[in-house]
């Protein structure tokens, strides 16, 4: 039996590669993403699309079920963007 701490690993970081970050996307964003890209003229605004779309990469790739049904409650209902708190409470506690 080891006292000691057990070190805490860290995902691997995400490469701000086009095809990783492709990978890492929900699928409902990668057409976006390579459109963006196919769209923009290599140099600064094609580093600027990947460095956008990286950070959504990480957030979809490191995104629970749990944090997914949370989402799907929270998102509106109607044109307002508006949805009232008993419907998100009442969705949340349906989980």
């Amino acid at each position: 039996m080891n006292a000691l701490p057990q070190p805490h690993h860290e995902p691997e970081p995400l490469p701000r590669t086009p095809n990783a970050i492709a990978a890492a996307l929900n699928p409902t964003r990668k057409g976006v993403f390579l459109e963006e890209l196919l769209a923009a003229e290599a140099g600064a605004a094609m580093l600027a699309v990947m460095d956008r779309w990286h950070l959504r990469a990480v957030a979809d790739s490191t995104r629970t079920d749990s944090d997914r049904a949370q989402v799907a409650a929270l998102r509106a209902g109607d044109r307002s963007g508006l949805r009232p708190l008993d419907d998100v409470l009442a969705a949340l506690g349906n989980r």
